[in-house]
């Protein structure tokens, strides 16, 4: 905020503005929160007129029937609804049982068999690559060997180790080759 912009202002105290501005300027922590204090406290309240008042309590009021209005409304919508299907559901269900339980048992008697080969199948293959597994897992378990697999993989430790190191000291600039 500028001198200029604040003479343009109707200030009530313009020389605790001034004072408040001038230690915000200088870096007067102290100074400055308690001039600013004292320019606040001076600038006049402003309060709400009566009639924005009343409207505004009018129309909470009416958002609040509103929103009253409205939930009853779903409610009785909700009721009327599952009265309803409750209803249509208890008269039709005389001819729409037989139907549903006939199309129940033909959609099972066709998929359970299904169901059950492919389940088989599934498991001939799993057990398959179960077996293929332990073959591999048996090759594999010799002394010599589990020796080999763990110094390749501590070499590919030491490797990654190297590598962060060098990245890490590339980024730091002080890399030397």
């Amino acid at each position: 905020m500028t001198r200029d912009a604040i003479r343009d202002r109707n200030m009530p105290d313009r020389k605790e503005l001034e004072r408040w501005l001038f230690s915000e300027e200088t870096g007067q922590e102290d100074a400055a929160d308690a001039a600013f204090a004292h320019v606040f406290a001076a600038l006049p309240k402003v309060e709400p007129g009566e009639g924005f008042v009343q409207r505004t309590i009018a129309e909470v009021w009416r958002l609040r029937a509103r929103r009253r209005r409205l939930v009853a409304f779903g409610w009785a919508a909700a009721i009327v609804l599952v009265a309803g299907g409750a209803l249509a559901t208890y008269l039709a269900s005389p001819r729409l049982a037989p139907a549903a339980i006939k199309a129940f048992v033909f959609a099972s008697g066709h998929a359970v068999p299904w169901l059950v080969a492919y389940t088989t199948v599934a498991m001939d293959w799993w057990w398959t690559l179960a077996r293929v597994g332990s073959v591999i897992a048996s090759v594999l378990m010799t002394p010599a060997r589990v020796a080999a697999v763990v110094g390749v993989e501590l070499f590919g430790i030491l490797a990654f180790f190297a590598l962060q190191r060098i990245a890490g000291a590339g980024r730091l600039g002080d890399a030397h080759v």
